[in-house]
C-alpha cells in the first residue's frame, strides 16, 4: 500500500503578491468575497466564450514588472503573446478586485496606481459588504471614476469592452 502524504509534503506554497517589491501573503476571503468573485467571473466567462479575450481568476499571476506581481481576483487578458506558464507579463484589459478589510487599502492605493500606470483599461472595485461597484476607466493615461453602482437591478456598460453589460443582480445576491 502506498504511503499517505502529509499536508506539508503536498501543499502548495502560500499565495503572495509583490507590491513595490514587498511580499504580502494573501489570506482566504469571506464567503461573500468568494461569491462575488464567482459571480463576476461567471458573467465574464459567459461574455468571452468564443472571443479572443479570456477571463482568469486569482490563480493567474499578473507580472507588471519585477517589483509588482499581483493575483487579481478576476482579470481579462487579450494579448496571449505575453502569457507564459508562470503568468501574464503585462497589463490585463480589465481587472476586478473584491474589497475586503485586509486588502482594501492596497487595492485603492498602490494597486490602483500601478494598474493605472501600466495601462489597465478598466478597474472595478467590488464591495460585497456595501453591494457596490466602483468603475474606473483609463482615459488619457489616468483612471477616471465613471460611477459607483449600488441599486439592485442596475446595469452598466464596460468601458474596455463595447458589448459587455454588467448587472448588479448578477454580481450580488440581494436576498441575504
Amino acid at each position: 500500500m502506498s504511503e499517505i502524504l502529509s499536508r506539508d509534503q503536498y501543499s502548495d506554497p502560500p499565495k503572495q503578491e509583490k507590491i513595490n517589491g514587498v511580499l504580502y501573503n494573501m489570506a482566504a476571503g469571506t464567503a461573500k468575497h468568494a461569491e462575488a468573485v464567482s459571480n463576476i467571473f461567471a458573467v465574464l466567462a459567459r461574455f468571452f466564450t468564443g472571443k479572443r479575450c479570456k477571463p482568469f481568476s486569482s490563480e493567474l499571476e499578473v507580472h507588471l514588472d519585477s517589483d509588482n506581481v499581483f493575483r487579481p481576483d478576476v482579470s481579462v487578458v487579450c494579448d496571449f503573446s505575453i502569457m507564459k506558464d508562470n503568468g501574464y507579463y503585462g497589463a490585463p484589459s480589465l481587472v476586478a478586485e473584491i474589497l475586503s478589510p485586509s486588502t482594501a487599502r492596497r487595492d485603492r492605493a498602490e494597486k490602483y496606481d500601478l494598474y493605472e500606470r501600466n495601462g489597465v483599461k478598466e478597474y472595478l472595485l467590488i464591495n460585497p459588504e456595501y453591494l457596490s461597484v466602483e468603475q474606473y476607466a483609463l482615459i488619457d493615461g489616468e483612471f477616471k471614476l465613471q460611477a459607483i453602482y449600488f441599486r439592485p437591478g442596475t446595469e452598466f456598460k464596460s468601458y474596455a469592452f463595447d458589448d459587455l453589460l454588467f448587472n448588479l443582480d448578477e454580481i450580488f445576491d440581494y436576498r441575504q
